[in-house]
This record gives structure tokens, sequence and C-alpha cells, in this order.
């Protein structure tokens, strides 16, 4: 009987404890929130579509979660569109120390334990289905912002266009996601499509998570830069993320709004792929990124990135070469107003996290004439900031903000 009775005090205790971890992170607005609580140790899997960026919402979650711990270690998964992408370990120690203000939250996450391993964690979970917060069929309405300047003619210094491409999205099921976009002129001095109302991205994607650090996605869509098809990639990162591999393959045909046709689709398939290596340097937040490729128009060539990561600021050069001809320029993204878009109801309506915007050296001549070099994004919101969920950078990036507010305060 006295057995009986502490098993379901013991019991009542994991409840209460795993309750009060994943009130504290729904009150944020985290979703997919799945917990379990074993031998008074805590797992926790959530996804930040709050907070711009990547490490601003998991350095929150994390306080939370912490806050909301009586004992135990506490192990956090970090999803994205439920597709687990981050691992963070604390131990009863740090978090004890933590709530009786003899460690400050930057020494916290310093002595964190973070990687892209999350099999052990995701092993862990998988013996819960009730998911808090679930973001199934939660519509954002996002407002992109797009911007081209190209030096390609004699008879202008510039052509360019600026639009407002606003997109629904909506996640699905577990790493399925529909995107539904339209491209608003605003401004521009080039002719046919470019002053229509036209699509952009309409597309469904389609993400897995494999194990042992493979990750994939098949999307299937209208992408942008006129292209109508599918594209596969699988990713392979190590635990650390200081190293990711990838391959790209791509089956696209032309779909443009033209004057005449209307939205004209063309039977011609053109085949694209990439073979991706990318490196990360923490002690200057560099990335290093090289890619051998064939592009839409059948030249081969290889492209090589250098990007500095300055908090949400990407900013980077690169140089190609393709079909015996030379390139390069450079990019950058940088975070847009808005540090944080509540979504309490079905549907939200938020501007972009991030402009970016690419600028090419090479605008002229057979560069330009034969469309060398050319792809397509599959996604409105691809850059070098979105989605950067590298260990060491979200780290770096916690413990300066964490260090700011001691100065500020």
């Amino acid at each position: 009987m006295n057995r009986f009775l502490i098993a379901i005090l013991l019991s009542a205790g994991s409840l209460s404890l795993r309750a009060q971890v994943a009130e504290r992170l729904q009150q944020l607005g985290m979703e997919n929130i799945r917990t379990v609580t074993e031998n008074g140790n805590t797992t926790i899997a959530f996804e930040d579509n709050v907070y711009r960026g990547t490490y601003r919402g998991i350095g929150k979650a994390i306080i939370a979660a912490m806050e909301g711990m009586s004992q135990g270690n506490l192990q956090m998964v970090v999803l994205e569109n439920r597709i687990p992408q981050l691992c963070i370990a604390l131990s009863e120690r740090v978090v004890t120390e933590y709530k009786e203000k003899r460690m400050s939250i930057g020494e916290v996450y310093r002595q964190m334990e973070i990687s892209h391993d999350t099999d052990e964690a995701m092993e862990i979970l998988k013996g819960t289905h009730h998911t808090l917060n679930s973001s199934a069929g939660k519509v954002d309405i996002v407002v992109y912002p797009e911007v081209k300047l190209e030096n390609s003619s004699f008879d202008r210094l510039y052509s360019y266009y600026v639009n407002l491409a606003p997109a629904v999205e909506m996640a699905l099921w577990k790493g399925a996601e529909l995107t539904a976009q339209v491209v608003l002129p605003i401004a521009t001095n080039l002719n046919g499509q470019y002053k229509k109302i036209r699509p952009g991205v309409i597309a469904l994607s389609q993400e897995f998570y494999f194990s042992k650090g493979f990750l994939g996605r098949v999307t299937a869509g209208n992408f942008t830069n006129n292209r109508m098809g599918g594209q596969a990639e699988i990713t392979y990162r190590t635990a650390n993320g200081r190293l990711e591999l990838g391959a790209i393959a791509g089956g696209t045909v032309q779909s443009v709004l033209t004057d005449d046709e209307g939205w004209y689709v063309s039977r011609k398939l053109r085949m694209n792929a990439a073979l991706k290596a990318s490196v990360y340097e923490p002690r200057f937040n560099l990335q290093f990124e090289v890619q051998a490729a064939r592009y839409l128009y059948g030249d081969y060539g290889v492209r090589g990135d250098c990007t500095r990561h300055f908090g949400e600021y990407a900013i980077g050069v690169y140089g190609m070469y393709t079909g015996g001809e030379i390139n390069g320029g450079f990019h950058f993204a940088i975070p847009l107003p808005g540090k944080r878009w509540s979504r309490n109801r079905g549907v939200r309506v938020r501007q972009a996290d991030y402009f970016a915007l690419e600028y090419s050296m090479t605008t002229w001549g057979k560069y330009t004439n034969e469309k060398m070099g050319e792809t397509y994004k599959i996604k409105p919101d691809e850059n070098r900031s979105n989605r950067f969920f590298q260990p060491e950078y979200i780290r770096y990036f916690l413990i300066k903000e964490a260090n700011k507010q001691i100065t500020n305060f």
C-alpha cells in the first residue's frame, strides 16, 4: 500500500513538473510543445514561431524552462516545422545555481551543451503523443519586399524593380509546409511581366529527419526566376555544426506571365544539380561555402562564398567560375523591424523577418546572354540569417546578448 501511494505521489509530481515547464513555454508563445519526465529529469521539445531569428527565442525558452524546473536535469529539443534542429542540455547543478542567483544567465549559456545531435532526446520524446499549442493549420500572411538592381544595358544606368510579395504560409503535418505567394509591382523600368501582378512561389515542401545528422527535403511547385517543377536535397551536418555537406537535384520548366498567352508554362525540362560543403569558423563567426554545380542552362561551374555573421546580420562576398566565365559579387541579409510576432489566432499578418539581396558584378556579355550561373529559390525567405541553427553561433550571440543586458542595467 505504501509503495502504491509513493508511486502515485511521484507520478503526480512528475506531471506537475512537466506541466509547469510546458506552461512557461506556452506563455512565451512557443508551439509544438512535448514533454517527458523520467527519473526526475525533464526532456522537452518546442518550436519558436514568435521571435525573429534563432537565438533570441531559444534564450527566452531556456530561461522559462529553468524557472519551471524544481529538480533534475533539463534537456531541450529545438524544432523547426516539427523537425529537430538542436539539442540543449543543462545539468541540475546549473539549473539550481541559476534559480538561486548564484550563476548568471551568461554563465548558463557557457556551460550548457548544445549540438545538432538530437537522436537520444527524440527517442525519449517518442513516448508522448500529446502536443501542446500545435502549429498545424495555423496561417501566416507574410509580406516580403523584393528589390533588384542590374546594370546590364547601355540605354539606362540601372534596370530595377521594387515589389511587395505577400505570401500565405501554412504548416501542415510534420515537416510539411504550403506556400502561396503573389507579386505586386510597386516601381520598375522594365516591361512585360514586371509590370503585372503575377504568381510568386507557390509550393508544397516536405522535410525529413533521418537521424545521425541527415536531413532531406522535397519541394514541388512554382519557384523564383520563372521556374516550375521539383527539387530534392539532402544534407549531412556534424553534431557541432562546423561541417555541412549536401546535394541538390532539380528539374524545372519555364513559368512566366506573358502579354499574349497569359501564364505560360513551357514543356522544355531543364535539370540542375549541385554538391555543396559548408565550414563554420566560430572564432570570427565566419561561414565558408563551396559548391560545384550544373546550372539551369547547362553550364558547369564552381562557386565560393564567405559570410560574416553579426548577430542577425549576415554580410558576405562570393566568386564563381562557370562556362569559362568569371563572376563575383556580394550579398547580405538584414533584419527588418519587429523582433516578436505573437500568434494568438489562426491567422497572423506580419512582415518578413529579413531583407536579403545579392549583387552580381558581371551583368553583360556572354555571361548574361547565355544565362550562366542561373538558379532559383524554392522559398521566399531563403537567406543566410533565417533558420541559421549553427550551435556555436547561437551560444556566442546568446552570451553577447546576456552581457549587453548586464551593461545596459
